[in-house]
C-alpha cells in the first residue's frame, strides 16, 4: 500500500500553523514546489534528485523523520526516468542489440552440475566477473584522463553553446554566494543532501565559504573548486565569450585584507 508522503507534509505544516510562504522563505524552496511535494505532483520537477533533497529538507523544517520519507520515495518510485540531462542539441542515440538464441539439435541446451563440477564453475564465473569488473574500472580511469575536470584559473573555455548553467551537489556545510549577471541571486548556507541549480545569460559569479564541500557542474561538466582556494573559501567568474559558443572560467584572486561576510564568518569559525 502506498504511504502518503505529501499528507504527512501538510499535515505537520498545518499542526504547525505554518504558511506555504513562510515555509518557502526559510527553506528557499519555491512556493510551487512545496505545493507539488504536498499533492505528490513529481512530476513538476525536472529530475529525481531535485524530489529528494526537496523532500528531505522540508521534512527536517517539519521536524519529521527525513531519512524515513525519503526511503518511502525511492522505494515507490524507483522506475521513474529523471527528463533533466537530456540536452536536445547533443541527442544520446542507443542500439539495442537483438537478442540471439542458440538451440542444439536436440532441443534447448540443459547444464547439469555434479558436487565436483559445481565449485570449479563458480571459481571460473567469479574469475570471469572480476576480470569484467577490473577492465570496467580501467575504461573508467581512462576515459577520466581523457576528459579531465576544468581546472580554475586556467582560463580554459568549455565549448557548450548554452546559457550559463551551474549546478551545486552539497555534501558538507557549506556556504555559497552565487551572482547572476551582476545580481546576487543566492546567499546563504546549505546542507548536505541538498541540491541548487542556477542559470545565466552572460555571466556568474559563485563564492564557495568551504571548497571540500561542494561539487560544482558547468553545463554538465565538473570544475575544479579546491585548486587555488584561500583559506577553504574560493571564488570563480564564469564568462560567456561575445560571438562565441563557449564559456570562461577564472578564478577571482583574494585580497587577503579583503572581508567575509557575516554567515561565512561564522562558518569559517565553526568548521575550525
Amino acid at each position: 500500500m502506498a504511504e502518503n508522503i505529501g499528507k504527512r507534509l501538510q499535515e505537520a505544516r498545518r499542526r504547525k500553523e505554518i504558511s506555504l510562504q513562510q515555509v518557502s522563505e526559510e527553506t528557499k524552496i519555491s512556493k510551487e514546489y512545496l505545493k507539488a511535494l504536498e499533492k505528490e505532483e513529481y512530476g513538476l520537477f525536472p529530475a529525481k534528485v531535485y524530489v529528494v533533497s526537496f523532500i528531505r529538507s522540508y521534512a527536517r523544517y517539519l521536524g519529521l523523520d527525513a531519512e524515513a520519507l525519503v526511503h518511502i520515495y525511492k522505494r515507490e518510485h524507483s522506475g521513474r526516468k529523471d527528463k533533466m540531462g537530456l540536452n536536445p542539441e547533443f541527442p544520446i542515440v542507443v542500439s539495442q542489440c537483438g537478442e540471439e538464441k542458440s538451440k542444439l539439435k536436440g532441443g534447448i541446451a540443459a547444464f547439469r552440475f555434479t558436487k565436483k563440477g559445481l565449485i570449479p564453475f563458480i571459481l571460473a564465473t567469479g574469475v570471469i566477473v572480476g576480470a569484467g569488473l577490473l577492465a570496467i574500472f580501467w575504461l573508467c580511469l581512462a576515459l577520466r584522463q581523457l576528459s579531465p575536470q576544468v581546472k580554475a584559473g586556467t582560463n580554459v573555455s568549455t565549448n557548450i553553446p548554452q546559457n550559463i548553467s551551474v549546478i551545486a551537489e552539497i555534501n558538507d556545510k557549506t556556504w555559497l554566494r552565487v551572482v547572476e549577471d551582476g545580481v546576487v541571486s543566492f546567499e546563504g548556507i546549505l546542507f548536505p543532501g541538498e541540491n541548487r541549480r542556477w542559470m545565466a545569460e552572460n555571466g556568474m559569479n559563485v563564492r564557495i565559504g568551504n571548497v571540500d564541500g561542494v561539487k560544482l557542474y558547468v553545463n554538465g561538466e565538473e570544475v575544479d573548486t579546491i585548486s587555488g582556494n584561500l583559506g577553504r573559501v574560493n571564488e570563480l567568474v564564469f564568462t560567456r565569450l561575445n560571438g562565441k559558443d563557449s564559456i570562461k572560467m577564472e578564478q577571482k584572486r583574494f585580497l587577503r585584507v579583503e572581508k567575509m561576510g557575516p554567515v561565512e564568518n561564522e562558518l569559517q569559525k565553526e568548521e575550525r
